[in-house]
């Protein structure tokens, strides 16, 4: 590894439902803090009082903790809580020479068949100028910034770095050119990047557009939608409904999860609520008729107590406008 020539943050994919994330379940802290979720926090309770702040490692103290979250075996950078770096086993071997000096793989328990991991990122730089840098601190000792819209590096202390974070900015991932080349050439998916340096001083790099060109945008992903809705016999689902559902939903993930990135993407199970007795399960979509389609044999298969509402909202979730069309399931069905 030599001095890069661009740097990139690094982000999962927010802008197209096939990528989903992980999301932590609630676990004890290893460092007798609140829970995990401080200690993963990069530079907790250091960055903001502590120019020269460290991460610290868990090395033998993790507990593989459990994550949520209905990540295709596609998706290669799911990443956690959508800001810290988690990466598919095959994401892991693919960019080992860079991973594996700059920080801790740490395993995550998902509920999958495939493995995954927690980045815990330990090479923290102190390249960026703040001189000549755009940059606004929040706090006195100026160490983290409150924003960096422009940055500048002092290119020698770049030699050798390939994914770091930098002290001004504790959550920013960012990667080298090499990372990005060696990532794109793998044909590894679920990565973003925004290229923030080298950059015209007049140039902000929050307004430039990730270079992963080729993702399709969400709102042609869901532009319509399905909603179910299921008839309680009480305010919430009892013990039995609640369990029932349970399996619903885990068939309608099973129905929509894609196995390869190249396949027809018909929809994904965006939410559920629960309003006057019944339980409504919302379904996004680039086409609700397609859809219904796929889910047809499932539908008909349905069993409830009573009537179970299909649906169909030519129009986006939230359109309170969209033209509607209610067909019911049988009971018993």
């Amino acid at each position: 590894m030599s001095i890069p020539k661009e740097l990139f943050e690094l982000r999962v994919v927010t802008d197209d439902p096939r990528f989903e994330g992980f999301a932590l379940a609630k676990s004890p802290s290893v460092f007798g803090r609140v829970s995990l979720d401080d200690d993963i926090v990069p530079g907790f309770d250091l960055a903001d009082n502590a120019a020269s702040w460290g991460q610290q490692r868990f090395g033998e103290l993790w507990v593989p903790p459990k994550v949520n979250g209905r990540v295709a075996p596609f998706n290669d950078y799911p990443g956690l809580d959508m800001m810290y770096p988690a990466f598919s086993e095959r994401a892991v071997n693919t960019l080992h020479q860079f991973l594996q000096p700059n920080g801790e793989l740490l395993p995550l328990v998902s509920g999958t068949s495939l493995n995954y991991f927690f980045y815990n990122i330990t090479t923290i730089s102190g390249a960026l100028d703040r001189e000549k840098s755009k940059c606004e601190f929040w706090c006195d000792p100026p160490t983290t910034a409150d924003s960096i819209d422009w940055f500048a590096f002092q290119s020698h202390l770049l030699d050798g770095l390939s994914i770091f974070r930098i002290r001004e900015w504790p959550i920013g991932v960012i990667v080298t050119d090499e990372f990005v080349r060696t990532a794109t050439d793998a044909g590894l998916n679920g990565f973003d990047y925004v290229k923030i340096w080298p950059l015209d001083a007049a140039v902000n790099w929050r307004n430039r557009r990730s270079t992963t060109s080729s993702i399709l945008k969400e709102n042609r992903l869901k532009t319509q939608s399905l909603v179910l809705l299921i008839p309680l016999r009480g305010r919430k689902p009892d013990k039995i409904e609640g369990q029932a559902i349970m399996k619903i939903e885990d068939d309608i993930d099973a129905q929509l999860t894609l196995p390869f990135l190249s396949e027809t993407y018909f929809g994904s199970l965006e939410g559920t609520d629960v309003v006057e007795q019944q339980y409504r399960i919302f379904l996004t979509t680039p086409d609700v008729e397609k859809l219904t389609i796929k889910l047809r044999p499932w539908l008909d298969s349905l069993t409830w107590f009573q009537p179970v509402g299909v649906l169909k909202r030519f129009g986006e979730l939230h359109d309170v406008d969209a033209i509607e069309e209610l067909n019911m399931l049988p009971a018993g069905n």
